[in-house]
């Protein structure tokens, strides 16, 4: 994909996000938990868009699959002392970055409304 076809797909995916794309800011802190070692992460939706499943374990040394098991309320976060991690859309330069990387996959994924965790990014 050119740069040029980057930038249009970019700009069409903002119009059509802003007017269809789902809206998950607001509704909770999404818990991810690992199938294998049991470890939690805590994600919210900063900006509108989608988010995956599942995702790679982030402990170290774990090769396991971490999937969206349920959403609880802000507060309960709070209770839990749980570091929260927002989900953002990246920049046109930072996903241009990554097209001239090769990594069509999370291209695509941005592409279709996707969004990426803040601290990946």
């Amino acid at each position: 994909m050119s740069e040029k076809e980057l930038n249009r797909k970019y700009k069409s995916m903002l119009l059509l996000n802003a007017k269809e794309g789902y809206d998950g800011r607001g509704k909770g802190v999404d818990v991810y938990t690992c199938d294998k070692c049991g470890k939690q992460i805590f994600t919210r939706y900063k900006d509108k868009g989608v988010t995956p499943f599942t995702i790679a374990c982030r402990e170290k040394g774990c090769c396991g699959t971490m999937m969206h098991r349920t959403t609880i309320h802000e507060s309960e976060a709070t209770e839990r002392n749980a570091t929260v991690i927002n989900w953002v859309r990246p920049s046109l330069e930072w996903v241009n970055k990554h097209r001239k990387k090769g990594r069509d996959g999370l291209v695509e994924h941005i592409l279709q409304g996707g969004l990426m965790m803040e601290n990946e990014i």
